[in-house]
């Protein structure tokens, strides 16, 4: 899933991609469109079901999962499969990237 999320961010025009392994979660930083954003990516604990944020950096004090998932900035994407996320977390990323 994650190398198919890298090629969608790359199809969107990233220029870097990075993976960061955090506890609970795998996070990743990408620089589109003149910005750096963090995406982080967890699989549901009770369920089958994805969970991912999409946060400019700018708006975390550090890069980690809890940071990004707490911060009141960004926006969450729920699905219950991984194509259905790397669609969602693509329309989040270009929300936030007019936006900021």
């Amino acid at each position: 899933m994650l190398d198919a999320l890298e090629a969608a961010l790359k199809d969107l025009g990233a220029t870097k991609v990075k993976r960061v392994k955090s506890r609970g979660c795998i996070l990743l930083v990408v620089e589109v469109g003149g910005g750096v954003y963090l995406i982080s990516i967890a699989e549901g604990g009770l369920t089958n079901n994805y969970v991912g944020k999409v946060v400019p950096s700018a708006k975390v004090f550090t890069w980690d999962c809890s940071e990004v998932e707490y911060s009141p900035y960004g926006l969450y994407a729920l699905a219950s499969s991984s194509d259905e996320l790397i669609s969602k977390i693509i329309n989040k990323l270009q929300l936030i990237m007019t936006a900021y």
